[in-house]
């Protein structure tokens, strides 16, 4: 029954020479084409992936802009207050310099005028709360609104 069957097949292939280079070729050409389109494929996908991590990174890059602008910012700000404070503090000092200079005869006998008093005192809280509170506000723990000092 086998050799029939081998017969069979054996016949069939001699007398349809055609038919089968007709079939062997269809069938490599699918085969083509598959790997084409998976080929194809893959390419299409990498290509989209690699779209979305630029625009990941795009992203990124836009956002750091964005937090270097806002520290640059902040820190300007900062220093501005800071130069303000200093400013402030040696108007302090030459005030209370000049208040001590007026009374100094007085002081020497241990007498302080009530005005001095005050602005060692208020001088003192001043610089309690710039202690425990930095520059930032006294009650709200907010940056200080800056003003234009003029010298």
């Amino acid at each position: 029954m086998i050799k029939n069957i081998y017969k069979l097949i054996k016949n069939f292939f001699v007398s349809n020479k055609n038919c089968f280079l007709v079939i062997a070729l269809v069938i490599t050409s699918v085969i083509t084409a598959y790997s084409f389109g998976v080929s194809n494929g893959k390419q299409k996908q990498a290509i989209t992936q690699a779209t979305q991590t630029i625009n990941a990174l795009n992203q990124l890059i836009d956002s750091t802009k964005q937090l270097t602008k806002n520290a640059v910012d902040a820190s300007s700000a900062l220093s501005q207050q800071m130069a303000e404070r200093k400013l402030y503090d040696e108007q302090s000092t030459n005030a209370l310099r000049d208040a001590l200079d007026s009374t100094a005869t007085n002081r020497s006998n241990c007498v302080f005028d009530d005005r001095i008093l005050q602005f060692i005192d208020s001088a003192r809280t001043r610089a309690a709360e710039a202690t425990t509170n930095g520059i930032t506000s006294t009650t709200k723990r907010t940056m200080r609104i800056t003003r234009k000092t003029t010298k």
